[in-house]
């Protein structure tokens, strides 16, 4: 008895090591700098966002704002401001999401899509955070995110226009691209929020 009770010590004691080590292998490169984990990011968010270009002008539009914000983010990385380049990194990666996502409204395959009641659920949380657009345009303090703002609420109509005529694919997909405009918006305001400060005693 004292036998088994060792060894399941023993082995409570090995496992957080063991899966400490696998989480290790499988995550970030031994020795790799936050600066260089950035600057693979911001390529891979570049290259992603070839992968998914398409002949559509409003696609068009996300796709040349992200790809400011990916030269924003290497502005940011090379003069050392790591979190501001993954803010604009992060903006940028959201809307290459968008741009997939009418990529994918372009497509003729048959693909499934979810119920009418599924779908209006999903309208309903693009329609709410769309409220929040406006808040994250005016705390980014940039630009451009105007004119996000009022892509996200152009394609919130277009997903409505497309529920109402019962297109499940495009009514789905424009919702989709609705919420990540709103969250790139969302990237920005954070990126432009002040450093956090830990309270000082008096």
């Amino acid at each position: 008895m004292k036998r088994v009770l060792a060894c399941a010590l023993a082995l409570m004691w090995l496992t957080p090591a063991v899966c400490g080590a696998e989480k290790k292998k499988g995550g970030k490169k031994k020795g790799e700098s936050p600066e260089a984990a950035m600057a693979q990011r911001i390529e891979r968010v570049r290259q992603r966002l070839t992968e998914v270009s398409v002949n559509d002008a409003a696609a068009r539009n996300l796709e040349s704002t992200a790809r400011q914000f990916l030269a924003d983010a290497e502005r940011e990385l090379a003069a050392g401001r790591v979190s501001s380049a993954q803010g604009f990194s992060q903006a940028a990666e959201a809307l290459t999401r968008a741009v997939d996502h009418i990529r994918h409204s372009r497509e003729t395959s048959p693909k499934g899509y979810p119920s009418r009641e599924a779908q209006a659920e999903r309208l309903e949380r693009a329609y709410f955070r769309l409220q929040q657009a406006e808040y994250f345009q005016t705390q980014s303090k940039d630009p451009r995110a105007k004119g996000l703002a009022q892509a996200g609420r152009q394609f919130y109509q277009k997903a409505r226009r497309a529920y109402d005529r019962k297109e499940a694919r495009d009514a789905d997909e424009f919702a989709k691209v609705c919420e990540e405009i709103v969250r790139a918006l969302e990237y920005l305001a954070r990126t432009a929020a002040p450093a956090r400060e830990p309270p000082r005693l008096k």
